[in-house]
């Protein structure tokens, strides 16, 4: 009888700690997903309180361009489908090459993303928005905005002296509610 107690006991241990495991795992993708999801919504807020310096050809939509994993893609696809900014239509993609970068209009660079100091400069004097969380933004000064992520919060940090450098126009109602950067 005790053996067959010990049995039991130690099975429904194992799948206890199976099960805790799996629910583990499970709570810390789903806090990557909100954290993913509060990102692409701060990404789309950017569009109405950052304005672009003038472009040099007729716009005919705004493009987000990203350097990052497809589930922030999605996500971020998620939040702008069907959105217009100054009655243009927003565009998420992937990005490819430096020959696609001077329609982009935005540049996010996920955390874990290597990216070369030659594209960081090239994006901060075409009138690229450069936005991540990647030390290769904030390490090579050419970071425009970045997250700052802590458990489940997300703050952003701007770096007002490289956006005015770029020409970008940030709104007094951004500033007042993200960290400022000299």
């Amino acid at each position: 009888m005790t053996i067959f107690l010990f049995r039991h006991l130690s099975l429904f241990r194992s799948v206890f700690i199976s099960l805790w495991l799996i629910s583990s795992a499970s709570f810390a993708l789903a806090d990557d997903n909100v954290i993913d999801k509060i990102k692409s919504v701060y990404i789309y807020n950017f569009l109405s309180f950052i304005q672009w310096p003038e472009p040099k050809v007729p716009m005919t939509e705004y493009q987000l361009c990203m350097i990052a994993d497809q589930e922030i893609i999605h996500k971020l696809k998620s939040v702008v489908v069907g959105e217009l900014m100054d009655g243009l239509p927003i565009i998420v993609t992937s990005f490819s090459d430096m020959k696609t970068l001077g329609s982009c209009h935005l540049l996010y660079i996920q955390g874990d993303r290597e990216v070369s100091p030659v594209l960081l400069r090239e994006a901060s004097q075409s009138g690229t928005l450069l936005i991540g969380d990647a030390k290769s933004l904030n390490s090579e000064g050419l970071g425009m905005v970045g997250f700052e992520t802590r458990g489940r919060k997300v703050r952003v940090a701007v770096n007002l002296t490289r956006l005015k450098k770029a020409g970008f126009k940030v709104s007094s109602k951004l500033l007042r509610v993200v960290r400022i950067i000299r």
